[in-house]
């Protein structure tokens, strides 16, 4: 698994309809109307927001890779496309089992509450009740205190069941042995400390940017694990609030009080002192992601209809191709009815 790979699938799936900049902004989970149609839209929900840091060097070197493979080419539009050398190339790639879209970068919040137990249980459990945390950061540190202040962390049966429930969980993951390693070898005890990604890359003889997309995933299969499941109690624990609860953005949300208030797309913006091409994308944001908004609010159920059979006849979500076929209908009337009836798994 590499950026490559990644970026590569990520076009596959958006076929040639959106610019390979689009990929960009996915992996860093940028919270703009247009991405966040794109992940509803080309079904891309698992990259979102995994590379939070990506930087635009790392981007670009990944698309310049697959380019002169062969696999990558743009059109005189600048859309990207893979190409049929790059259909074989995604064949044979292993699925990924991300899942950004719900932890959204806080699966590193999990394992650094998990670091600071398992160094914290494992180094009391030894007599040891001074040492340097591993993890710095205030909120980590209380959380964590407030997780085992009733906790019996000095009786090895503790231990012992937290060991328990992580190892059942990393096996029911379905995470290879080298996640296995990366992961396990991350973390820290008494008298030993976690490896960094330099030493793993170097042990492992792997590039250390690729290490990480590996212990992303794991603490991904981790998480879902742990979210489906009863069988791990105190991960759950240690997991709580890492799931996100509401796919709205925040200033999305305050529109939504404010329309179930009976306030109209005009009103809203001038209440809220913004564009109303943002509250726009507040209502499409919304369409997307509440099966109940009421779509025949600002279209008709026949436009709608009409709209979804030229999607599926066209095989295509492009709103200038879409408009040029319903020239009465506004753009924003088009990304509604795409986010109402093609969004998430309607």
């Amino acid at each position: 698994m590499d950026l490559s790979t990644i970026l590569l699938t990520i076009v596959n799936k958006m076929d040639g309809e959106r610019t390979i900049y689009a990929g960009y902004h996915l992996l860093r989970g940028k919270r703009s109307g247009q991405t966040l149609q794109d992940v509803e839209y080309y079904g891309v929900k698992s990259f979102f927001g995994i590379l939070p840091k990506l930087s635009m060097e790392q981007f670009e070197e990944a698309v310049r890779q697959l380019e002169q493979a062969g696999y990558l080419a743009k059109n005189e539009d600048a859309l990207a496309f893979v190409t049929e050398k790059g259909r074989i190339r995604v064949d044979q790639c292993p699925s990924c089992q991300f899942n950004g879209w719900d932890y959204r970068g806080r699966e590193w919040m999990f394992f650094e509450r998990l670091s600071l137990i398992v160094q914290t249980v494992s180094n009391i459990g030894a007599g040891e009740r001074s040492f340097m945390p591993i993890q710095k950061e205030q909120a980590i540190q209380d959380f964590v205190k407030a997780l085992l202040v009733k906790q019996p962390i000095s009786e090895p049966q503790f231990a012992q069941s937290i060991a328990n429930e992580l190892k059942r969980s990393i096996v029911q993951s379905g995470m290879d042995e080298l996640q296995k390693t990366i992961l396990t070898h991350r973390l820290s005890g008494f008298r030993m400390t976690g490896w960094t990604w330099d030493q793993l890359a170097d042990q492992l003889k792997r590039n250390s940017f690729d290490i990480r997309l590996l212990f992303i995933e794991s603490l991904h299969r981790l998480l879902t694990v742990i979210h489906k499941s009863d069988d791990f109690p105190f991960l759950r624990k240690v997991a709580a609030d890492v799931k996100v609860t509401s796919y709205l953005t925040d200033s999305s949300v305050k529109t939504k009080q404010l329309f179930e208030r009976g306030m109209s797309l005009e009103e809203i913006a001038e209440a809220r002192n913004l564009k109303c091409s943002t509250i726009e994308d507040h209502f499409v944001e919304m369409s997307i992601n509440d099966p109940q908004f009421p779509l025949t609010q600002f279209v008709s159920e026949e436009h709608a209809a009409d709209v979804i059979a030229k999607v599926n006849e066209l095989g295509t979500r492009r709103l200038r191709i879409l408009k040029s076929e319903f020239s009465t209908l506004s753009y924003f009337q088009l990304r509604l009815i795409l986010g109402a009836r093609t969004g998430g798994n309607r």
